[in-house]
């Protein structure tokens, strides 16, 4: 019976995460402005464990990528957002923690994951160096016809916003300690 809540709440956690993602792309086409997978990736590694989360993170991206359009980045960033889920879980599975913290690291995860992915994708184009340049500046390049700057910090800050609330309503006293 366990095993049947854990594989029905990783499917839960994956289908809303992919159902939010259409309707996020549907109001605001593919600007990011919050890494819903990254959120429920980190959510589902707290509750579930590094596996859980790993997974999670995989299977959003793959699956909403396959309607909305599958390409090389989408082994990229279905990688690493599976990363970041599994570093949620080994950081907050079994312990007890703060949102404040939770805040911190899951901004940072979010951070990592934004770099990598842009570093892992300029790579075959330039050189390791240029490539980890290039990530780092596409944070704070323009974007949207040059309206709209620093898009990674406000991604990284909107989504660890979220992720510390939802981590901590759901598990409650159980996990967090009192701020």
């Amino acid at each position: 019976m366990k095993n049947a809540r854990k594989i029905a709440l990783t499917a839960n956690l994956t289908a809303t995460a992919v159902a939010l993602r259409f309707i996020k792309h549907g109001l605001m086409g593919p600007l990011q402005f919050i890494n819903i997978p990254g959120i429920f990736a980190l959510t589902a590694g707290t509750l579930l464990g590094p596996l859980t989360g790993f997974l999670v993170g995989v299977l959003i991206f793959l699956t909403s990528d396959f309607f909305l359009g599958f390409g090389p980045w989408s082994i990229v960033t279905s990688s690493m957002c599976g990363v970041i889920g599994g570093i949620a879980g080994l950081l907050w599975r079994k312990r007890a923690t703060s949102r404040m913290e939770v805040l911190i690291i899951s901004f940072i995860l979010f951070l990592i994951y934004d770099i990598s992915t842009s570093f892992l994708l300029y790579i075959p184009l330039m050189s390791p160096m240029e490539a980890l340049i290039m990530g780092i500046i596409g944070l704070f390049t323009p974007v949207m016809g040059g309206g709209l700057y620093a898009v990674g910090p406000i991604t990284e800050l909107s989504s660890s916003i979220v992720s510390s609330i939802l981590i901590g309503k759901i598990k409650g006293g159980e996990i967090f300690v009192k701020e």
